[in-house]
Protein backbone atom coordinates (compact mmCIF):
# COMPACT_ATOMS: atom_id res chain seq x y z
CA UNK A 1 0.00 0.00 0.00
CA UNK A 2 1.27 3.53 -0.73
CA UNK A 3 1.88 5.88 2.18
CA UNK A 4 -1.01 8.34 1.99
CA UNK A 5 -2.24 11.21 4.14
CA UNK A 6 -4.75 8.76 5.62
CA UNK A 7 -2.85 6.51 8.01
CA UNK A 8 -5.89 4.20 8.20
CA UNK A 9 -6.10 3.67 4.43
CA UNK A 10 -2.34 3.08 4.12
CA UNK A 11 -2.38 0.48 6.91
CA UNK A 12 -5.88 -0.89 6.37
CA UNK A 13 -4.71 -4.49 5.87
CA UNK A 14 -2.95 -4.90 9.22
CA UNK A 15 -5.83 -6.38 11.22
CA UNK A 16 -6.91 -8.68 8.40
CA UNK A 17 -3.34 -9.97 7.93
CA UNK A 18 -3.02 -10.45 11.68
CA UNK A 19 -6.19 -12.54 11.65
CA UNK A 20 -4.31 -15.13 9.60
CA UNK A 21 -2.21 -15.97 12.65
CA UNK A 22 0.73 -13.56 12.83
CA UNK A 23 1.50 -12.28 16.32
CA UNK A 24 4.10 -9.60 15.52
CA UNK A 25 4.07 -7.34 12.48
CA UNK A 26 6.44 -4.71 11.09
CA UNK A 27 6.10 -2.20 8.32
CA UNK A 28 8.70 -2.16 5.54
CA UNK A 29 8.72 1.22 3.79
CA UNK A 30 10.40 1.54 0.39
CA UNK A 31 10.47 3.94 -2.55
CA UNK A 32 9.75 2.81 -6.13
CA UNK A 33 9.56 4.65 -9.47
CA UNK A 34 6.03 5.52 -10.57
CA UNK A 35 6.69 3.69 -13.84
CA UNK A 36 7.18 0.29 -12.21
CA UNK A 37 4.58 -2.32 -13.34
CA UNK A 38 2.23 -3.62 -10.62
CA UNK A 39 -1.04 -5.52 -10.30
CA UNK A 40 -3.80 -3.57 -8.58
CA UNK A 41 -7.50 -3.77 -7.76
CA UNK A 42 -10.04 -4.53 -5.07
CA UNK A 43 -9.37 -7.75 -3.15
CA UNK A 44 -12.52 -9.52 -4.43
CA UNK A 45 -12.26 -8.43 -8.05
CA UNK A 46 -9.85 -9.25 -10.92
CA UNK A 47 -6.61 -7.26 -10.72
CA UNK A 48 -5.20 -5.34 -13.65
CA UNK A 49 -1.60 -4.67 -14.57
CA UNK A 50 -0.68 -0.98 -14.66
CA UNK A 51 2.10 1.34 -13.56
CA UNK A 52 2.51 2.11 -9.88
CA UNK A 53 1.65 5.75 -10.54
CA UNK A 54 -1.64 4.81 -12.20
CA UNK A 55 -2.47 2.40 -9.36
CA UNK A 56 -2.00 5.15 -6.78
CA UNK A 57 -4.10 7.56 -8.87
CA UNK A 58 -6.88 4.97 -9.05
CA UNK A 59 -6.72 4.41 -5.30
CA UNK A 60 -6.95 8.15 -4.61
CA UNK A 61 -9.93 8.50 -6.97
CA UNK A 62 -12.05 5.87 -5.22
CA UNK A 63 -14.98 6.92 -3.07
CA UNK A 64 -14.27 3.85 -0.93
CA UNK A 65 -10.56 2.90 -0.93
CA UNK A 66 -10.96 0.07 1.60
CA UNK A 67 -10.14 -3.33 0.16
CA UNK A 68 -7.82 -1.97 -2.54
CA UNK A 69 -4.44 -3.68 -2.85
CA UNK A 70 -1.30 -3.46 -4.95
CA UNK A 71 0.98 -6.41 -5.75
CA UNK A 72 4.61 -6.07 -6.86
CA UNK A 73 5.82 -9.29 -8.47
CA UNK A 74 9.53 -8.74 -8.07
CA UNK A 75 11.98 -8.58 -5.16
CA UNK A 76 12.58 -5.19 -3.48
CA UNK A 77 16.34 -4.52 -3.28
CA UNK A 78 17.78 -3.29 0.02
CA UNK A 79 18.80 -0.02 -1.64
CA UNK A 80 15.12 0.91 -2.09
CA UNK A 81 14.11 0.18 1.52
CA UNK A 82 13.97 3.40 3.54
CA UNK A 83 12.64 2.32 6.91
CA UNK A 84 11.48 -0.69 8.93
CA UNK A 85 9.41 -0.16 12.05
CA UNK A 86 6.71 -1.73 14.15
CA UNK A 87 3.10 -1.06 13.22
CA UNK A 88 0.02 -1.02 15.49
CA UNK A 89 -1.93 -4.28 15.31
CA UNK A 90 -5.35 -2.63 15.78
CA UNK A 91 -5.48 -0.54 12.60
CA UNK A 92 -7.72 -1.57 9.72
CA UNK A 93 -10.72 -3.78 9.07
CA UNK A 94 -11.27 -7.51 9.61
CA UNK A 95 -13.13 -10.06 7.50
CA UNK A 96 -14.16 -7.43 4.94
CA UNK A 97 -14.26 -3.63 4.66
CA UNK A 98 -17.05 -2.09 6.74
CA UNK A 99 -17.69 -5.42 8.48
CA UNK A 100 -18.08 -3.78 11.89
CA UNK A 101 -21.64 -4.25 13.08
CA UNK A 102 -22.46 -7.02 10.62
CA UNK A 103 -23.22 -10.56 11.70
CA UNK A 104 -20.22 -12.85 11.30
CA UNK A 105 -20.24 -15.84 8.99
CA UNK A 106 -18.76 -19.12 10.18
CA UNK A 107 -17.87 -20.51 6.76
CA UNK A 108 -14.26 -21.65 6.06
CA UNK A 109 -13.67 -18.61 3.82
CA UNK A 110 -14.60 -16.01 6.44
CA UNK A 111 -13.12 -18.04 9.32
CA UNK A 112 -10.30 -20.14 7.83
CA UNK A 113 -8.67 -22.90 9.86
CA UNK A 114 -5.76 -21.57 11.88
CA UNK A 115 -6.99 -17.97 12.07
CA UNK A 116 -6.83 -16.41 15.52
CA UNK A 117 -9.78 -17.58 17.68
CA UNK A 118 -11.52 -18.94 14.57
CA UNK A 119 -12.68 -22.09 16.32
CA UNK A 120 -14.21 -20.19 19.21
CA UNK A 121 -15.98 -17.83 16.85
CA UNK A 122 -17.20 -20.74 14.72
CA UNK A 123 -18.53 -22.55 17.78
CA UNK A 124 -20.43 -19.45 18.81
CA UNK A 125 -21.96 -19.08 15.35
CA UNK A 126 -22.82 -22.67 14.54
CA UNK A 127 -26.32 -23.81 15.52
CA UNK A 128 -26.78 -26.52 18.11
CA UNK A 129 -26.82 -30.06 16.80
CA UNK A 130 -27.32 -33.60 18.07
CA UNK A 131 -23.95 -34.51 19.54
CA UNK A 132 -22.40 -37.99 19.61
CA UNK A 133 -21.97 -39.61 23.01
CA UNK A 134 -18.56 -39.84 24.66
CA UNK A 135 -18.37 -43.57 23.88
CA UNK A 136 -19.09 -42.88 20.21
CA UNK A 137 -16.41 -40.16 20.10
CA UNK A 138 -13.85 -42.51 21.65
CA UNK A 139 -14.74 -45.31 19.24
CA UNK A 140 -14.45 -43.08 16.17
CA UNK A 141 -11.10 -41.70 17.29
CA UNK A 142 -9.83 -45.21 17.96
CA UNK A 143 -10.98 -46.31 14.50
CA UNK A 144 -8.60 -43.85 12.86
CA UNK A 145 -10.58 -40.73 11.99
CA UNK A 146 -9.39 -38.27 9.35
CA UNK A 147 -8.18 -34.81 10.36
CA UNK A 148 -11.52 -33.23 9.51
CA UNK A 149 -13.39 -35.94 11.43
CA UNK A 150 -11.11 -35.43 14.43
CA UNK A 151 -11.90 -31.72 14.36
CA UNK A 152 -15.65 -32.45 14.37
CA UNK A 153 -15.36 -35.03 17.17
CA UNK A 154 -13.32 -32.72 19.38
CA UNK A 155 -15.77 -29.94 18.66
CA UNK A 156 -18.50 -32.24 20.02
CA UNK A 157 -16.48 -32.83 23.19
CA UNK A 158 -16.20 -29.08 23.74
CA UNK A 159 -19.96 -28.64 23.72
CA UNK A 160 -20.18 -30.04 27.25
CA UNK A 161 -17.83 -29.90 30.22
CA UNK A 162 -17.33 -33.26 31.88
CA UNK A 163 -15.09 -34.97 34.43
CA UNK A 164 -13.47 -37.41 32.03
CA UNK A 165 -9.93 -38.74 31.90
CA UNK A 166 -8.48 -37.33 28.64
CA UNK A 167 -5.97 -40.16 28.30
CA UNK A 168 -7.80 -41.35 25.17
CA UNK A 169 -6.59 -38.12 23.50
CA UNK A 170 -2.91 -38.90 24.17
CA UNK A 171 -2.26 -40.33 20.67
CA UNK A 172 -3.50 -37.05 19.16
CA UNK A 173 -1.02 -35.04 21.25
CA UNK A 174 1.80 -36.51 19.15
CA UNK A 175 -0.05 -36.06 15.84
CA UNK A 176 2.04 -34.73 12.96
CA UNK A 177 -0.75 -32.20 12.27
CA UNK A 178 -0.39 -28.95 14.19
CA UNK A 179 -4.09 -28.32 13.57
CA UNK A 180 -5.02 -31.55 15.37
CA UNK A 181 -2.70 -30.75 18.28
CA UNK A 182 -4.22 -27.29 18.56
CA UNK A 183 -7.71 -28.83 18.57
CA UNK A 184 -6.64 -31.10 21.43
CA UNK A 185 -5.23 -28.13 23.37
CA UNK A 186 -8.52 -26.32 22.87
CA UNK A 187 -10.50 -29.36 24.08
CA UNK A 188 -8.55 -30.40 27.19
CA UNK A 189 -9.83 -27.59 29.49
CA UNK A 190 -13.36 -28.96 28.94
CA UNK A 191 -12.33 -32.33 30.45
CA UNK A 192 -12.03 -31.60 34.13
CA UNK A 193 -9.44 -34.16 35.09
CA UNK A 194 -5.94 -33.93 36.53
CA UNK A 195 -4.49 -35.47 33.34
CA UNK A 196 -5.79 -32.52 31.32
CA UNK A 197 -3.22 -30.31 33.02
CA UNK A 198 -0.44 -32.82 32.31
CA UNK A 199 -1.25 -33.06 28.61
CA UNK A 200 -1.58 -29.29 28.29
CA UNK A 201 1.81 -28.77 29.91
CA UNK A 202 3.33 -30.92 27.18
CA UNK A 203 1.50 -29.06 24.43
CA UNK A 204 2.59 -25.73 25.90
CA UNK A 205 6.12 -26.70 24.83
CA UNK A 206 5.01 -27.54 21.29
CA UNK A 207 7.19 -26.28 18.45
CA UNK A 208 4.14 -24.74 16.77
CA UNK A 209 3.44 -21.27 18.17
CA UNK A 210 -0.35 -21.53 17.82
CA UNK A 211 -0.45 -24.90 19.58
CA UNK A 212 1.75 -23.67 22.42
CA UNK A 213 -0.27 -20.47 22.79
CA UNK A 214 -3.60 -22.34 22.87
CA UNK A 215 -2.24 -24.79 25.46
CA UNK A 216 -0.98 -21.92 27.61
CA UNK A 217 -4.41 -20.32 27.48
CA UNK A 218 -5.93 -23.65 28.52
CA UNK A 219 -3.59 -23.93 31.50
CA UNK A 220 -4.48 -20.39 32.55
CA UNK A 221 -8.19 -21.22 32.25
CA UNK A 222 -7.81 -24.30 34.45
CA UNK A 223 -5.78 -22.34 37.02
CA UNK A 224 -8.42 -19.61 37.08
CA UNK A 225 -11.20 -22.17 37.49
CA UNK A 226 -9.41 -23.82 40.41
CA UNK A 227 -9.05 -20.49 42.19
CA UNK A 228 -12.82 -19.92 42.17
CA UNK A 229 -15.02 -21.03 45.09
CA UNK A 230 -16.19 -24.62 44.76
CA UNK A 231 -19.78 -23.42 44.48
CA UNK A 232 -18.93 -22.08 41.02
CA UNK A 233 -18.24 -25.60 39.76
CA UNK A 234 -20.95 -27.70 38.22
Amino acid sequence: MPVLQSHFVSHQWIRELRRQGSRVQVGVYFRLPNTDPVWAGRYNQPHRQMTLGDAIKELLSLDDPLGFEIFIDRPIPASQIKRIRGVPSTVGWRYMPHAHGRSLCGCPVCLPRGAIKSRRLRERLEPSAVLPSLDVVKARLLAGATEDEISELLWALRRKRRRTDPEFLSPLVSSTSASVREDVALTLPFLRHVNSMRLLEGLARDEDENVASTAAEGLAEIASRRSRPSSDEG
